[in-house]
């Protein structure tokens, strides 16, 4: 049912809307934060766990987006750099397509499923723990937490690179067989595009840790 409602959300709002010319980054921000809570009632119902888990996530995406502007402003990338820029200027041309924020967008979808299960694996520790210890306190509480997030978010961040990496291994062989050197190469739209990514999708899961907690 959660991955039925994730797939109208994007297929049946997102792509219409972002066609129809509303701001992509809003509509995908108000959208994966519904997804989220909905996915996460329909797992686990109306209860503390489902709820922490739910507001960290939200936490998560926020700074996931916040992370991801700056970066694609200091690096100065955004949609027109993307290798479907062309098709996409050629299709603004028939619908009210507009690219900005296109790129940001891209990065809340994909580290969405990444964010979601960290908040998840912290929100359920605490929540068996506090069964197990009543009398834990707030602070013992949020210390196991922690340590719990530590150990998640170090195979998520690695979970969200390798994911990137192995959707552009083909264009990663064709680079690296021409030899290109590696001033060069860390210049290059492509790897900056992919850098950009990983970071804020990492801080994102990163980040979501201690709100969860």
């Amino acid at each position: 049912a959660g991955l039925i409602f994730t797939f109208v959300n994007v297929v049946y709002l997102l792509l219409p809307l972002t066609l129809k010319g509303y701001p992509s980054l809003p509509v995908t921000i108000i959208l994966v934060n519904v997804t989220c809570v909905v996915c996460y009632y329909l797992l686990g119902g109306y209860q503390p766990k489902t709820i922490g888990a739910s507001l960290g996530c939200v936490c998560g995406i926020s700074f996931s987006a916040i992370f991801g502007s700056i970066a694609s402003h200091i690096t100065h990338i955004s949609a027109y750099q993307m290798d479907e820029a062309e098709a996409l200027i050629l299709t603004m041309s028939n619908t009210n397509l507009r690219l900005d924020g296109l790129f940001l967008s891209g990065i809340l979808i994909a580290s969405i499923g990444a964010i979601m299960d960290t908040a998840m694996s912290v929100a359920s520790a605490m929540d068996e723990i506090k069964i197990k210890k009543p009398e834990a306190t707030m602070r013992e509480l949020f210390f196991s937490g922690m340590k719990v997030g530590r150990d998640t978010t170090g195979t998520m961040a690695n979970t969200l690179v390798l994911a990137f990496a192995g959707s552009s291994l083909n264009m990663m062989l064709l680079i690296y067989s021409y030899d290109v050197s590696y001033n060069q190469l860390m210049n290059t739209d492509f790897i900056v595009i992919e850098l950009v990514r990983g970071i804020a999708g990492s801080m994102g899961v990163i980040l979501t840790v201690p709100c969860v907690a």
